[in-house]
């Protein structure tokens, strides 16, 4: 049986077509939709909807606006449903690293859309750290630990030809060979990463409360 995309996913292509002047491209959004998805307290539509825009060139009408933003607020809700259901999505899943490392990737884009909103949501989980640090200063490193491999991981297979340069430059040769199978890994460290993100939310204000709640 073929294999056919989620609605979601074909309405971000759609749009981003209809609008490659002024949109990231498909792979961009749908790894920032993730981040967004994954963040500890998802932020308001009108924060984030708008990181989808490049910021500049082309022209749309407040109908194609409200329209891209019903078409990126569901792709929202499908990355939540995997989730879920811990079945994480992403461009080139259960494919191995091409030999070709030079070649434009487009789990590299997807990536680079998730490292962008991480970066936009830094506060967000700023906040986390400093809740963990005053409630369970023990855990905090280790979540961090936790963060930080994730991240590292991300960052290499968002420009793999960046991570092969720095790893020759600094003699890296165990990173060298053993890129296909750290790459295979990648599933793992995404849902490490959102576990991580649902474990934090729990040192928020009130999810803190709920949580002490239901512990005693």
């Amino acid at each position: 049986m073929p294999f056919v995309k989620p609605e979601a996913l074909q309405q971000v292509e759609s749009v981003c077509t209809k609008h490659s002047k002024i949109l990231h491209s498909p792979n961009y959004i749908r790894g920032l939709v993730f981040a967004v998805s994954a963040a500890p307290e998802i932020p308001m539509p009108d924060q984030w909807l708008k990181w989808a825009f490049k910021g500049a060139g082309g022209s749309i009408s407040e109908a194609e606006i409200d329209h891209v933003a019903e078409v990126l607020m569901g792709l929202l809700q499908y990355e939540l449903a995997q989730m879920r259901t811990n079945n994480l999505d992403f461009p080139g899943k259960g494919v191995p690293l091409p030999d070709n490392l030079s070649e434009k990737l487009s789990v590299s884009e997807w990536l680079k859309g998730l490292l962008s909103g991480h970066s936009r949501l830094e506060s967000v989980w700023q906040a986390c750290w400093q809740q963990v640090e005053t409630k369970e200063p023990e855990k905090l490193l280790k979540f961090q630990r936790d963060l930080k491999h994730c991240l590292l991981m991300f960052s290499s297979f968002a420009d793999i030809p960046m991570a092969i340069e720095q790893a020759k430059k600094v003699n890296n040769i165990k990173l060298l060979d053993n890129l296909p199978k750290i790459y295979a890994s990648l599933p793992e460290a995404l849902k490490t990463y959102v576990k991580l993100s649902g474990q934090l939310a729990q040192y928020l204000p009130e999810q803190f409360e709920t949580f002490e709640q239901e512990k005693s």
